[in-house]
């Protein structure tokens, strides 16, 4: 059997808080680790990053960044938006959502690694499966919708590999 492409789709938001809710607030993952264990013997073509920052500051978060960015991921990160309640991360969703299609429609992958548990991605997971990919969803499981769990041609529950991720 052939050696299927793959193309991480990487949530940031979902991933880091499902790590912190999973930890307690401790849990620290390294990412090498993670895209091992998520990519397998697949060959990764590239990985996506999509991430916000406060509001022109986007320092905190360049050393990452650049890290990511010398180890094959695209970085995509906008400033989070100012709202009655504090910040609030805008278009992240539908960034990674145009981005999973539209490499899925030039067929740049074979399966499509999502990580992230959000409920929004249903409709893009559906249309790339409609496109022959395989999709395959990874999440914290508090942070899974049951219903994206389900549509996933595989799943892979970080908690359950969470020690062969930590940092």
């Amino acid at each position: 059997m052939a050696v299927k492409r793959t193309m991480l789709f990487v949530d940031a938001q979902n991933l880091v808080g499902g790590a912190r809710r999973f930890g307690g607030g401790s849990f620290d993952y390294d990412i090498d680790k993670l895209v091992g264990e998520l990519v397998g013997e697949r060959d990764l073509v590239r990985g996506y990053w999509f991430d916000s920052h406060e509001p022109g500051n986007r320092g905190d978060k360049e050393g990452f960044y650049a890290f990511l960015e010398r180890n094959g991921f695209r970085v995509e990160s906008t400033d989070l938006k100012r709202t009655e309640d504090g910040l609030d991360e805008k278009e992240a969703d539908i960034r990674l959502t145009v981005e999973l299609i539209a490499q899925g429609v030039v067929d740049s992958y074979d399966v499509a690694t999502v990580v992230s548990g959000d409920r929004d991605f249903l409709k893009a997971i559906r249309y790339v499966q409609n496109q022959g990919k395989i999709v395959h969803v990874a999440a914290f499981e508090d942070s899974t919708s049951e219903v994206l769990e389900r549509t996933a041609d595989e799943y892979t529950a970080l908690d359950d590999i969470a020690h062969v991720i930590r940092r």
